[in-house]
């Protein structure tokens, strides 16, 4: 095996591309990010990282779903889709929910499969928004390290991507103030 697989790089290299396009808000990060998404399917089946690997097709779905839904502009077709943001109701049901499904998944992954991790990649994988620091330890252990390496600074992105989502948001909501646009 090399030291560095190459479907890595290519599965950092084109996340960071797509997170890189998404903060810029370009429609282009769709299709980049399901390259990177399709190189990490393979890079984690051969790591035997299950639940990773089981949650690709899932993204590339999302993706799917996120590039046609921004090319007609979100429901108002406005040529760009609305930020929004989650209420606390919503968000406690998805904290809920991920905590459950870790759990179902960590346990089908234990009992079914020779999966490396079974808890850890279950959890990890179900709360993948906020577990970066877990992910870091566990592709460092499997000695995925440019993945690990990608981890390390997704959180830094994902923070300057709140930002610039937020400014956006700002300047939506300035928009409609001023009469320029449809809440």
């Amino acid at each position: 095996m090399a030291l560095v697989d190459p479907i890595e790089i290519i599965a950092v290299v084109m996340t960071l591309a797509g997170i890189a396009l998404t903060i810029k808000e370009k429609i282009s990060c769709w299709p980049v990010a399901i390259v990177g998404i399709l190189a990490y399917l393979v890079v984690f089946i051969r790591a035997r990282l299950y639940a990773d690997a089981a949650l690709q097709p899932i993204y590339v779905v999302q993706n799917l779903y996120g590039w046609w839904y921004w090319a007609r502009g979100g429901e108002r077709g406005q040529g760009q889709a609305p930020i929004v943001v989650l209420d606390w109701q919503s968000r406690f049901a998805w904290i809920a929910g991920t905590a459950v499904t870790s759990l179902i998944v960590g346990a089908g992954l234990a009992r079914w499969t020779n999966a490396a991790a079974p808890y850890a990649d279950a959890a990890l994988s179900t709360t993948s928004l906020v577990a970066n620091v877990g992910y870091v330890i566990l592709f460092w252990k499997k000695h995925l390290l440019l993945s690990a390496g990608l981890y390390a600074v997704l959180l830094a992105l994902a923070a300057a991507g709140l930002i610039e989502w937020q400014r956006s948001r700002a300047r939506q909501r300035q928009s409609y103030d001023l009469g320029l646009s449809i809440p």
